[in-house]
């Protein structure tokens, strides 16, 4: 085997400065070269970069697992969440994700559009009185929690967010708060399962689904009910509002594609999959169950491959001008929501959110930029986004027709 040192693109940091603003630039740099890259940080890992490579890992069940999907951290602390289906292998999979299925099929989610659009329009609407905002802050962050939230049965609150950011933007590189906000998290959730199972109200909220759904005909076990409730909780929030924040943001910066959806609100759809292209968020994690080569590398069982989804929809194998949006798009297979048995169970979810938002935010702001001497910070390692994108609100012009939502 080639020694590791002969490998430019070796030694990746997901968590620093570089990486965080322009992880294309590593991808890069991979496929000039070789498509597999090493680092010892965080734990260690490998890395693919190319389309197929990706898709296929994470197709295969064989070889590797999903016990472990987060990106960073001691290895012999993976796994030690248990999140089904997130962390199920087969064969007990399916039938761990099917005891979710029900909140997630599509007539289900075409049921939440109301209340999506209804806070989509009072967060909107109070932007635009103001002038401006932070779109993450005021409002990517408050309509995806408030859409979890309302799932799960639970009021809204602080502490939601602030549990998403100590797990996962501050935990993998801290692991003594990743460790506290578990805790947290797991005891908030033991204590109102507890409540739902004493009450019996049957009020549709997934957490009282949750006690009296069943396995093989048997009750879910408490591990498995805190478990898939954690998993909806933060499954679906930094990645959400970083796809939210990322696709304002573009429309921020790049006037031509925001007055496309604005003249022609027949695009949004296509311009949804193509904002999920360019900037899908998430980055999984795979251990390998025995020695596997990739590409004449070596990864030894119980090392931790990376999937960046991000890069496979970059590969210019796959698609044409990978690093152009075209709100047109119309050939679009992109791996943002992953593939194979673990393709994300809430990507129904996930669309209607961004389309909803495309919609409302434009039929009342068709017209806003960047706010003077903004900056804007990338948050990196299992979720990638902006951190705050602060706008403001452009007079609109006589050309300027709203979208009308449908």
């Amino acid at each position: 085997m080639t020694d590791r040192a002969s490998y430019p693109a070796d030694g990746y940091d997901l968590y620093s400065a570089e990486f965080r603003a322009d992880p294309n630039a590593q991808y890069a740099a991979m496929r000039a070269g070789c498509p597999v890259a090493h680092t010892d940080k965080w734990g260690g890992s490998y890395m693919v970069s190319g389309y197929d490579d990706i898709r296929d890992i994470a197709r295969d069940t064989d070889r590797f697992t999903s016990r472990a999907v987060e990106v960073a951290g001691p290895l012999e602390a993976a796994g030690g969440l248990y999140l089904p289906p997130l962390t199920s292998d087969p064969p007990e999979h399916k039938a761990h994700r099917d005891v979710l299925m029900p909140y997630f099929m599509p007539v289900k989610v075409a049921g939440m559009e109301p209340m999506i659009r209804a806070e989509a329009r009072r967060l909107v609407a109070d932007l635009a009185q103001r002038g401006g905002g932070d779109v993450i802050e005021h409002y990517s962050q408050p309509l995806t929690l408030t859409v979890l939230t309302s799932i799960l049965g639970v009021p809204p609150g602080g502490q939601f967010h602030d549990w998403m950011i100590r797990m996962i933007r501050v935990g993998p590189t801290d692991q003594a708060v990743r460790g506290e906000a578990v805790r947290e998290i797991i005891t908030y959730l033991e204590s109102l399962l507890d409540e739902r199972a004493t009450t019996g109200d049957d009020g549709g909220d997934l957490l009282t689904y949750l006690t009296t759904a069943q396995l093989d005909g048997e009750p879910l076990s408490r591990k498995h009910r805190i478990g898939a409730a954690f998993l909806v909780l933060i499954a679906g929030a930094d990645t959400t509002w970083s796809a939210i924040g990322s696709t304002l943001w573009h429309l921020a910066t790049h006037a031509q594609d925001r007055e496309r959806l604005v003249a022609d609100a027949s695009l949004i759809d296509t311009a949804v999959e193509e904002f999920l292209r360019c900037y899908a968020p998430v980055t999984v994690g795979r251990l390998a169950k025995e020695d596997v080569e990739l590409h004449g590398r070596c990864v030894h069982a119980g090392e931790r491959v990376v999937l960046p989804f991000a890069a496979a929809n970059l590969d210019p194998v796959v698609f044409t001008d990978p690093h152009e949006v075209q709100v047109d798009r119309r050939r679009n297979r992109h791996l943002t929501f992953g593939s194979g048995a673990h393709r994300c169970l809430g990507s129904n979810l996930a669309r209607l959110e961004i389309k909803v938002t495309l919609e409302e935010w434009l039929r009342v702001m068709p017209r806003f930029r960047m706010a003077d001497g903004a900056v804007v910070e990338w948050s990196g390692g299992q979720t990638r986004g902006p951190e705050r994108v602060e706008f403001v609100v452009e007079p609109a012009t006589r050309s300027s027709e709203p979208v009308v939502a449908r």
